[in-house]
């Protein structure tokens, strides 16, 4: 194999976008394929904020041309194998580099962060480099292989944080209930996706009381611990899609989870760590506090201490802008939205009567009036990064030598021409630095770090400088 260090760069050819609004990655994109909303198609929903799993349902068909994901992926697989059977009649064989999973022991057992391309270790696959697998693909049967349940389900199980769940069984039934007949074999059915929304429902522990039990029969050999008797209540519990339609239901008490919510409970994560003493899934199977680790400690972050906000030359952000500086260097901080940081459509009528209907930036009444600037007054921000400019909303309430932006605008609702660079502002995230640094781990798959971007507990971009200047008017 020929291992080049140096990957190609320049412009994308093709740019497609699944989407169902012209936010702002529509607009960098070549093609819009046309999804469907949330209201228009089978989808299932859940989040480890709550314990329930939610049905989403087509209230109404799809919207003109639009189609839920799973047609569009269809779609798309569809037109490839029947262009396949011309340009790739043939399988081909693909040498595939699988990296070392999170929460395996592939990935906990790595003492030491060693590159094994520059010569620090020995290249051993699966151990200090990505695993290798030879993969035959057939894109002629591309189409049926995505509509059908292949057979290593049924061989291997599901797995999860280190356990192997056996599910033949539930495999075979679903066969028999939603079968798709390819190859002369009876495969379990995912052309619909209600079918795909059932199956995975059928296999995970979370929404199938047998499998969860089987689940805990894992964990007893892995820790010796007695834990079946907390899926013994539930083991005979299968949601469907139509129990899920039919009223609300919680997610079962699983390992694949870490906490216990049988009878009632309120979901609180580590309660089985704590009460049936199962291990942390850490290398030690404890808790840490103070992380030996010498690529936390490379970056000061083995123990939670305080870290003072570095001095904006260190973060490289605003050298260059220095030279057309017409503002005061403030610090810049962007919380999650107040509004709309969850809101599908942040234009519509409702939402637009909301923080006079755009994002504002938010300014200490002092500093305001220092530079000028009065409420309502357009404002740039600027920096090395991008710029943003908006309406000001002069206020006591936020810091001196802070401007303070809520987060998640899209840059097609009331973005302006930059004055000072000429082109269309972006959006608040534009201004934040979006330069990664990679750290290689061990087994050759790259971390990537914000280097010296201090993030709180809710996503708070702390330790990013702009300047701010007052705008006398503004072009769209």
């Amino acid at each position: 194999m020929e291992y080049r260090d140096e990957a190609p760069t320049g412009k994308l050819d093709l740019v497609v976008d699944l989407n169902f609004r012209m936010d702002t990655s529509a607009l960098y994109s070549d093609i819009v394929l046309p999804a469907a909303t949330w209201y228009e198609k089978t989808d299932l929903n859940s989040t480890d904020l709550h314990t329930f799993v939610n049905p989403m349902q087509a209230a109404v068909p799809p919207s003109w041309e639009s189609k839920c994901d799973w047609d569009i992926y269809k779609a798309v697989a569809k037109k490839v194998s029947e262009l396949a059977k011309v340009h790739l009649p043939e399988p081909v064989r693909d040498v595939v580099m699988i990296p070392l999973q999170h929460d395996t022991p592939d990935e906990v057992t790595q003492p030491t962060v060693a590159d094994w391309k520059a010569g620090e270790c020995e290249p051993i696959p699966g151990k200090t480099m990505p695993k290798f697998r030879v993969v035959e693909r057939d894109y002629t049967l591309l189409y049926e292989r995505m509509v059908t349940l292949g057979p290593g389900v049924e061989e291997n199980g599901v797995a999860a944080h280190g356990l192997k769940i056996p599910v033949a069984d539930e495999y075979q039934a679903l066969a028999r209930e939603q079968g798709r007949k390819f190859n002369g074999r009876v495969y379990p059915s995912l052309e619909e996706s209600r079918e795909v929304a059932d199956t995975i429902l059928r296999l995970d522990p979370v929404t199938n009381g047998e499998l969860a039990y089987r689940a805990f029969v894992e964990e007893e050999h892995k820790t010796g611990r007695p834990l079946t008797h907390l899926a013994e209540g539930t083991r005979s519990v299968k949601y469907t899609f139509a129990d899920l339609i039919a009223q609300p239901r919680r997610v079962l008490t699983s390992p694949t989870w870490s906490a216990s919510i049988n009878k009632g409970r309120a979901y609180s994560p580590f309660t089985l760590n704590v009460e049936e003493l199962i291990p942390w899934r850490t290398l030690t199977g404890r808790q840490h506090f103070y992380l030996d680790h010498e690529l936390y400690l490379q970056w000061g972050e083995h123990l939670p201490t305080y870290k003072p906000r570095p001095d904006h030359t260190m973060l490289d952000e605003t050298q260059m802008t220095e030279a057309e500086a017409q503002g005061r260097l403030m610090n810049y901080i962007t919380p999650h939205g107040k509004w709309s940081i969850h809101s599908t459509y942040s234009e519509n009528h409702r939402m637009m009567t909301l923080s006079r209907g755009d994002y504002p930036i938010w300014l200490n009444d002092k500093d305001a009036e220092e530079l000028g600037i009065k409420d309502n007054d357009w404002v740039e921000l600027f920096n090395d990064n991008g710029v943003f400019v908006q309406r000001c909303n002069v206020s006591a309430r936020i810091p001196k030598g802070t401007v303070f932006v809520y987060h998640a605008t899209e840059r097609t609702v009331g973005i302006p021409i930059s004055p000072l660079r000429g082109k269309r502002a972006g959006m608040n995230n534009s201004i934040t630095r979006a330069r990664l640094k990679p750290v290689l781990m061990a087994g050759g798959y790259a971390q990537f770090t914000y280097a010296f971007n201090y993030w709180g507990p809710t996503g708070v971009n702390r330790d990013t400088n702009v300047f701010v200047r007052k705008v006398e008017s503004v072009e769209f």
